[in-house]
């Protein structure tokens, strides 16, 4: 009885496991910009971002921003950069880890607007 308690408890634990890794190995995209983009990863405490600033967008587009794809752990989450208008400054966005566990880019895409 002991051991079907033992294996039914790792089970739990291998299944729990299995479920929550899952979003962050989905979520790696392309470690290249997008045509026309140009980006660099940075640390920072605890953490990391990406800053990307793009000339042309495949689509007539007056605006952009970055939007990090964030993991730590098993959590998965989005930052979403300032809009700004094509050709000039960088959006920004940054993941924010804690003491314990740092957070960093797991992917990243352009939205335009």
């Amino acid at each position: 009885m002991k051991k079907k308690n033992a294996a039914l408890v790792m089970a739990a634990f291998s299944a729990a496991g299995f479920l929550a890794a899952s979003p962050a190995s989905a979520a790696t995209e392309s470690q290249f910009p997008p045509y026309g983009c140009d980006s660099n990863r940075y640390g920072i405490l605890f953490g990391e971002g990406i800053s990307m600033t793009c000339f042309s967008l495949p689509r007539h587009s007056e605006t952009y921003r970055v939007v990090a794809h964030c993991a730590s752990g098993s959590s998965f989450w989005y930052t979403v950069g300032h809009w700004v208008p094509i050709g000039f400054g960088p959006s920004t966005a940054e993941c924010h880890g804690g003491l314990l566990a740092n957070a960093y880019v797991a992917g990243y895409h352009v939205d335009d607007f």
